[in-house]
Order: structure tokens, then sequence, then C-alpha cells
């Protein structure tokens, strides 16, 4: 691209990372009320700001869900 070329995003959009978890993982399904969309994985992504917040709430159902297993399995 050319200087000065970049896209603008739009004020409705937020700019999402979502990592591979293995070699062949590369898309992630998101839906919203009954909008979808495919989402590249491994390079950062401008989405609307309602797909964004789902992304931001999976990952942090994924950290929270984590914490718990170390938690029970440092039980015993």
């Amino acid at each position: 691209m050319k200087k000065g070329t970049e896209p603008k995003l739009r004020d409705d959009t937020e700019t999402v990372f979502i990592p591979k978890e293995s070699k062949h993982d590369d898309a992630l399904y998101i839906a919203v009320n009954g909008k979808r969309m495919l989402v590249k994985k491994g390079e950062p992504v401008a989405l609307p700001k309602a797909f964004a917040a789902v992304v931001q709430a999976s990952f942090e159902a994924k950290r929270t869900a984590e914490k718990y297993i170390d938690a029970v399995c440092a039980e015993g």
C-alpha cells in the first residue's frame, strides 16, 4: 500500500487480533443478532463494535475457565 492510503476505520468499528491456536486454524465464525461473519485469525482485523465485544467476551470467558481449571487441579 502506498503511504497515506491505509483504510480509515469507521467510528463504529474496532480492531481486534484473534490468535491462531493451530496451523490450520484460519478463521472464526461469529454471529450477533442474526448477522454473521467469518473473521480471519492471525492478523489484526477491523470489526463492528458488537462483533468485537463478542470476541472480547469470548477471550475473557476462556481466561476465567482456565483459572478455574488451574485452581481445581491445584487442589489435588
